[in-house]
């Protein structure tokens, strides 16, 4: 290379290189201290593309999540509304068999009408006032139509995504039990009958909403499984490795050294040059 005084081309160059160097520098430290490859859109246009789909679809997963737990806690408290009135129904039938025993007088047979009575009206006042969250329950506002929706996906297709479910009215009129009593013995005999179809029909409505809540903590083990995947990937996108990182910045920090260094030797070339005509 030829000796020149007004411009002095190992001093551009040791510039062009320490400015490269800075900027590895810059990017090490910004990764390090965010723990994320991926700071500016322009660090990787692609990945933040990819990396912003996936962020959407896990907050998606969670509110998802969320929704499931919120429909099995509703269901719950629909399950157990009915196994209260489970119970009072198998005491009316224990008191409609012993009202149809011949041994028993009118007014005995009125007692145990008026125990009877007591407990239809405590089944009515259950499936009137089951509620959560303001929905009320077993009373037959969604045991037709449309049902409550359910949504417990991330995208918007029926079956997929989201799905409606029925509540059968579970008050003592809907069960067939408005009517009963216990006042004769032709009357206790027909009230077995009728509860016993009564039973029937509350075993059935609580099976099924048992099997929501089986079919809802399948899609929360589904959705768990999910997110973590959805989590794993994003990560690998957009997030830092550490390790790589910290040995980008040690050799950024190694080359910043050595051409600082060697700027302050390429300055000094023209004072050498200098020294020949002087």
């Amino acid at each position: 290379m030829s000796t020149r005084i007004n411009h002095n081309m190992l001093s551009i160059m040791a510039q062009r290189n320490l400015q490269s160097t800075q900027h590895s520098l810059d990017n090490a430290v910004m990764r390090l201290s965010s723990g994320l490859r991926i700071n500016y859109a322009w660090d990787d246009p692609a990945g933040i593309a990819i990396s912003e789909n996936f962020r959407a679809q896990i907050a998606s997963m969670d509110e998802a999540t969320r929704n499931a737990n919120y429909n099995i806690n509703m269901l719950s408290t629909a399950e157990g509304a009915l196994s209260v009135i489970d119970e009072k129904l198998i005491r009316m039938r224990a008191l409609s068999v012993e009202a149809s025993n011949g041994h028993l007088t009118d007014t005995e047979r009125g007692y145990l009408d008026t125990e009877f009575q007591q407990l239809k009206s405590e089944i009515d006042r259950i499936a009137l006032t089951a509620n959560y969250n303001g929905l009320q329950l077993l009373d037959g506002t969604y045991s037709a139509g449309t049902g409550i929706k359910f949504h417990i996906g991330t995208h918007n297709i029926r079956y997929n995504d989201y799905y409606y479910l029925n509540i059968a009215d579970m008050t003592a009129s809907a069960i067939g039990i408005g009517d009963t009593n216990l006042l004769n013995t032709l009357n206790a005999q027909q009230s077995i009958t009728t509860l016993d179809a009564a039973i029937s029909s509350k075993d059935g409505e609580r099976t099924r909403l048992g099997a929501y809540v089986e079919r809802l903590q399948n899609t929360l083990m589904y959705l768990g499984i999910a997110h973590e995947n959805a989590v794993s990937s994003e990560s690998q996108v957009r997030d830092a490795d550490i390790a790589a990182e910290m040995s980008e910045f040690v050799r950024a920090q190694i080359l910043m050294q050595s051409g600082v260094s060697m700027l302050a030797q390429a300055n000094m070339v023209p004072q050498m040059i200098a020294g020949l005509i002087g």
